[in-house]
This record gives C-alpha cells, structure tokens and sequence, in this order.
C-alpha cells in the first residue's frame, strides 16, 4: 500500500514537471502568435497601397516611394518578434511566421520590381524588409523568398491588363519577358509534390495571361505604334549625338591645320606675315 502511494506521488510529480513545461511554451507560442499578428498588420497597410497600382491613371513611381515609407513600422513588428522567439527555437515556431515572411517577401519584390525593373534578389529583399544580421534569430528562408516570387508572378498579369487601360503598352511585354525568365530559373530547381511546386506550376497560367493581352495589342497596331515612336525618339537622339560629333570633328580638324601650318613655318623659317599690313608697305 505505502509502495503504490509512493508512485503516485512521483507520477503526480513528473506530470506536474511537464505540466509546467507545456504552460510555458504555450505561453511564449501566444507572445509569437501576437507579433506575427502585429506583422500582418503592418503587411496589409503596405498592400493595400500597392494595390493603387492597378487604378486608372496610377503613378507607379510616386506609389513605390510611399511604399518605401511604409516599410519602417514593418522594421518595427519584425523586430519585435525577433525579441520575442525564444533562443534555439526558431525551427519550433518557424511556421507561425513562414506564410507571414512569404507575404512579406512578395510585396518587397513587388516594390523593387516596379522600380528597378528586374528580378528582386533575395538580399535585396531581406535588406528592404529589415531582416539583417543584427537580428538574433529571425530570417529570409530561401523557400519563403521563392513563394514570394510566386505570388509576384501571381499579381503581374492584372498589373498587365490594368497597364493597357492605361496607354502603357510596353510593360505587359516587359512583364511577359520576365516571366518567361522566372520560368525557366524555376525550371532549374528539382521540386518536389510540395506547396511550392504547386505554386510554380501556376507561372506558366500566369504567362499565358500576360502573353494573351501582347498578343491583343499586337494585332491591333498597338505595339507597333508604340515601338515606331520609341524608334524615331531613338533615332533623332543619334542625328543629335551624330551632329555633334561631327562639329567636335570640324573643329579637330581646324586645329590640326593650323598646328601644321605653323609647323611647317618653323621649318621653312619664313615670316608669316599679314596680307593687309605686306600691301599698305
């Protein structure tokens, strides 16, 4: 009897023990859970104003600077929850923020694709999000920074569609250009039957889209149109440039001349005298 009390009080023990393990990891799962959320908040003010993007008559360049702005109180939350994850727990809660960071990375590649025009590296990307060295733990994951260029390829073709209401009819080729490039770098990678298989699967619908309203423009004249004006534009810059160099030529020349003029002065060791003042003596 007293050897049955005796482990029922080590058993109560040892669950007690474990009992105040799990209250203190659900405790700092929460303290997570609520930074990511003040992340997602932050996250939604920054899409919601690259969203402008797509309205009638949008200034893209005055709403990536705006943009830009916005990304100090993201700097802010992601501090925040750096603070907060415990140390050496970082692949225990990884996939409360993974989604999170993934959005994050699709609206940084979104800004610096509109102003750069290229692809968004990835340090590019980790450094407009503010995730540097100096934070202890919290970082870009390469799967998070391709899930954002899935989303980014996710969000062109509208942007595609929207550029044609509004007479820019050279950035849905330029788009169609840089997905067919996007493509083919995922093409590189081997993935397997996981999410972000799924999700480059859905570049090539994306492609099409985009290669669908090219196409529209192309057989109405629009392209050509657009690319006969960029060609006479280009074209009298280089009648410009030509003209120039050819007074910088003329005026080579002239100098030239008279340098030689006088060389051959010295050498023959005659006076070089001035035809008005020769005849008056």
């Amino acid at each position: 009897m007293a050897n049955l009390e005796h482990d029922s009080e080590s058993i109560f023990e040892v669950f007690a023990e474990y009992g105040d393990h799990l209250a203190q990891e659900m405790a700092a799962k929460e303290k997570v859970m609520e930074s990511v959320k003040g992340v997602e908040k932050e996250s939604r003010k920054l899409y919601t104003i690259l969203q402008n993007i797509h309205r009638p008559g949008a200034k893209i360049n005055e709403i990536v600077l705006k943009a830009e702005e916005t990304f100090e109180g993201i700097h802010i939350a992601l501090f925040y929850l750096d603070q907060v994850i415990p140390k050496g727990c970082f692949w225990r809660y990884c996939n409360l923020w993974s989604n999170t960071l993934s959005w994050l990375s699709f609206l940084a590649s979104l800004v610096l694709y509109l102003k750069e025009d290229t692809l968004p590296e990835k340090p590019k990307v980790s450094a407009l999000l503010g995730l540097t060295s100096d934070l202890h733990c919290l970082h870009l994951d390469i799967e998070e920074y391709l899930q954002g260029l899935c989303h980014l390829c996710n969000e062109l073709p509208r942007l595609a569609v929207n550029s044609v209401t509004n007479q820019d009819y050279n950035r849905p080729v330029r788009i169609s250009q840089f997905l067919g490039s996007l493509y083919s770098g995922f093409r590189l990678l081997n993935l397997k039957n996981d999410n972000l298989r799924k999700r480059f699967d859905s570049i090539k619908y994306d492609q099409k889209k985009v290669e669908e309203v090219v196409y529209d423009l192309s057989i109405r004249g629009l392209l050509t149109i657009n690319t006969t004006k960029e060609a006479a534009n280009a074209a009298s810059k280089e009648d410009e440039k030509d003209q120039e160099d050819g007074k910088e030529e003329a005026v080579g020349e002239t100098s030239e001349k008279e340098e030689n003029k006088k060389d051959v002065v010295a050498d023959e060791g005659i006076d070089e005298v001035d035809p008005e003042k020769k005849t008056t003596t």
